[in-house]
């Protein structure tokens, strides 16, 4: 019960500050609409603009709770907190103190802010799922952390770039079914709706920002589509398939491949809006708190009495 408490205690202040200072929630208001669209009998054309470039998950988040952007505020705000100690769980921070530090940070940094902001919960979000995946597949909980990458496609499509973290498992033939898994998973969820007819995600088009690295090589301002996207995508993958076999030996595998794919998805990422880089701010906060830990475990070790042998 203690150590419950210990682990909600961070979620407090995450709750207050969201309530007294969060702002519209930036595209929340485009997603509410569709939520309540999800949620009618007309359902079928949620996803009939271009535009709505989240999952269903979201939107029925949206639809109900985020009918109060406090409501919503707060909801994300506490989801955040419990996740970033989850993740640095699953990275290997057993100290209580180090979890309750580490969901504070969170709140400190303005991570739990900046998932509301935007309205894209998901760039904070599923980083950090995908720690707690990682340690899943690292232990051979393969189904498990699929399930959990997959159905973060609920949030937004590219939370199966996740399935990299499979990479980690002990056996290859498992971590291929789990990609399988994560893979028809993530298609389950938006295939309703691009068998009713009225699915015009594929539409979309974003302008190549001069922020981005992509201006070095294409004009700012020129229009892409979904072909980068799934460039991008396969590069990011990549990325996190090659930190895994890097690091695979070492208890911070679990937080570097998500980092990795993140990295490599923001370099090639045509907007590079502000709000993208809480993706890294949640898996570098874990990273932080598991050196820290496993550092202070050695200088800990180091200072206990050896013990000589009887002679």
């Amino acid at each position: 019960m203690k150590r419950a408490a210990l682990w909600l205690l961070p979620a407090v202040p995450a709750a207050c500050v969201a309530a007294a200072t969060h702002g519209d929630g930036g595209d929340s208001w485009l997603f509410v609409g569709a939520g309540r669209t999800l949620l009618s009998h007309d359902w079928s054309r949620a996803f009939a603009s271009p535009a709505i470039q989240v999952g269903p998950l979201q939107l029925a988040l949206d639809g109900t709770i985020g009918r109060s952007t406090t409501a919503l505020a707060v909801v994300v705000a506490v989801a955040v907190t419990l996740l970033v100690q989850a993740a640095a769980r699953a990275a290997g921070v057993v100290s209580a103190r180090a979890l309750v530090g580490v969901g504070l940070a969170a709140v400190g940094v303005g991570l739990t802010a900046n998932a509301f902001e935007a309205g894209h919960p998901a760039d904070t979000l599923l980083p950090l799922l995908w720690i707690v995946a990682a340690a899943d597949a690292r232990r051979g909980r393969t189904v498990r952390a699929a399930a959990l990458v997959g159905l973060g496609a609920g949030l937004e499509t590219w939370s199966v770039l996740g399935l990299a973290v499979l990479a980690l498992a002990p056996e290859r033939r498992a971590a291929l079914r789990g990609v399988a898994l994560g893979g028809s998973l993530a298609a389950a969820l938006f295939a309703p709706f691009v068998l009713a007819g009225h699915f015009a995600m594929g539409a979309y088009l974003w302008d190549v920002s001069d922020r981005s690295l992509l201006a070095l090589v294409v004009d700012p301002g020129t229009h892409v589509g979904w072909s980068l996207r799934f460039a991008q995508g396969f590069v990011a993958f990549a990325a996190g398939i090659g930190a895994a076999y890097a690091a695979r030996r070492t208890r911070h595998a679990v937080w570097l491949v998500p980092l990795a794919v993140i990295a490599a998805r923001l370099a090639l990422d045509p907007l590079a809006s502000d709000y993208y880089f809480s993706g890294f701010v949640g898996p570098a906060l874990v990273g932080l708190v598991s050196f820290g830990s496993a550092t202070l475990t050695r200088c800990e070790s180091s200072l206990l009495p050896s013990s000589s042998p009887a002679r």
